[in-house]
């Protein structure tokens, strides 16, 4: 079973990849460093505000959907869907009224704010934070293909016809191809509703709602601190590097970024496999099985992380021109700091799920709070005066901080030495 759901979770993710590259390097030529800045700060800027809309439910959802399946309670697998939703359409209003509010001062202060992309950036907030809640109800169930189906790839092989087509027959631009992403997402959103209606066991269906609102709430406030604070680290120095400096840096940024990004699509493929998993393993207290699980999977995911940073290093500046145009190769030393940063990542593990699916989701909070003050702090001193390279220094750096603490709550918590299992 784990293994059928790893193979068809990397067939997906590779689907995501292949055309999240042609996707990013068909917009980084087209629409060229100043315009794709643009794209790029409005895309920074609402992944990191739907944390708050999204409020730490798919975690919650993922390992409250596998323990009440597994104890057969029906009903609160209904109850949970119920609530998820209100809360995300209610939140989702505030944070899209909020930002239009705050758009025209925005537009003012900030070089790589335009206002049209920016508007159906906003557009896409709620429709991003639906889509990763429906996601954790499906891999809670143990339908971890399905669960990354509409994301991974209706939606990214959707936006990449979508925005091939378009260029074609009109003119093109950054507001444009975030409108398409918003049409190409509304859809994938739809798609996953249906997949997970069909595919809720038959007694949720007939059921009565059953509501833990209070543990619900209780759970998910570590975990939504968490969430935000990991994009926090994530989007930080893309976030800073746009309040100083123009579009033009933040689009070769971002390009290296992406690219760096794929050092680690073998932890992501793990993470979301195995999160079900070392939930119900852990709701059983099999920690011997929690540990070979742990350690078949740390083997793969050290050789994919070498392979991948490996070639992000020696072949940065060819990277960046083939993919994206000579008007990127400026990044090139920016992406092999950063790709050194996303291995150390790999090696360190699936630590934060193994934390968040065990119920020490609040130790996760504590190391992300550090992380994310220690990032902010960095690139504030930093990207000011060495720009991209500030940036990608910054954030690498951070990532050895998080991890050697996760890797200690790890073994503190659960016993299990990650570095150990190789």
């Amino acid at each position: 079973m784990i293994l059928k759901g790893a193979a068809g979770s990397a067939v997906l993710k590779g689907v995501a990849l292949l055309f999240g590259v042609l996707a990013t390097a068909f917009l980084g030529r087209v629409l060229m460093p100043t315009q794709y800045g643009y794209y790029a700060f409005a895309s920074t800027v609402v992944t990191l505000l739907a944390l708050p809309v999204q409020c730490g439910l798919p975690q919650l959802m993922t390992r409250e959907i596998a323990k009440y399946q597994l104890e057969e309670r029906w009903g609160h697998i209904r109850g949970l869907l119920l609530r998820a939703n209100q809360l995300v359409v209610v939140l989702g209003f505030i944070m899209v009224t909020g930002l239009a509010l705050a758009l025209p001062v925005l537009k003012e202060h900030v070089l790589a704010v335009d206002r049209p992309t920016f508007i159906w950036a906003i557009v896409l907030l709620p429709l991003i934070a639906l889509n990763r809640v429906r996601g954790g109800a499906l891999i809670g169930l143990r339908k971890v293909v399905l669960g990354m189906l509409p994301d991974n790839g209706i939606r990214a092989v959707l936006f990449m016809a979508f925005i091939a087509l378009w260029y074609w027959l009109w003119p093109f631009n950054s507001a444009v191809a975030m409108a398409l992403q918003v049409a190409a997402t509304a859809i994938a959103f739809l798609s996953g509703a249906v997949l997970l209606m069909r595919h809720l066991p038959r007694p949720v269906h007939t059921s009565a709602a059953a509501f833990e609102t209070r543990s619900w709430v209780t759970a998910i406030v570590p975990l939504t601190l968490t969430d935000a604070l990991l994009i926090v680290n994530l989007q930080a120095d893309l976030l800073v590097l746009g309040l100083f400096r123009d579009a033009a840096d933040v689009g070769i940024y971002r390009a290296a970024v992406l690219v760096a990004s794929q050092v680690t699509i073998g932890l992501t493929v793990a993470n979301e496999v195995l999160a079900p998993h070392i939930a119900r393993l852990h709701q059983a207290g099999d920690r011997a099985g929690l540990q070979s699980l742990v350690r078949q999977a740390q083997g793969w995911l050290a050789l994919s992380g070498l392979v991948l940073a490996g070639i992000c290093i020696l072949a940065d500046r060819e990277i960046l021109t083939f993919v994206f145009g000579s008007a990127y190769a400026g990044g090139a030393a920016a992406l092999a700091i950063l790709a050194a940063g996303q291995f150390i990542t790999v090696m360190a593990g699936t630590n934060s799920v193994l934390l968040n699916m065990s119920g020490n989701e609040r130790d996760v909070l504590r190391v992300f709070a550090v992380s994310a003050i220690a990032n902010l702090a960095a690139n504030f001193a930093l990207v000011p005066t060495f720009g991209l390279l500030g940036a990608a220094a910054a954030t690498t750096a951070c990532q050895l901080i998080t991890n050697g603490l996760l890797l200690h709550y790890v073994h503190r918590r659960l016993g299990l030495k990650i570095l150990r299992l190789l």
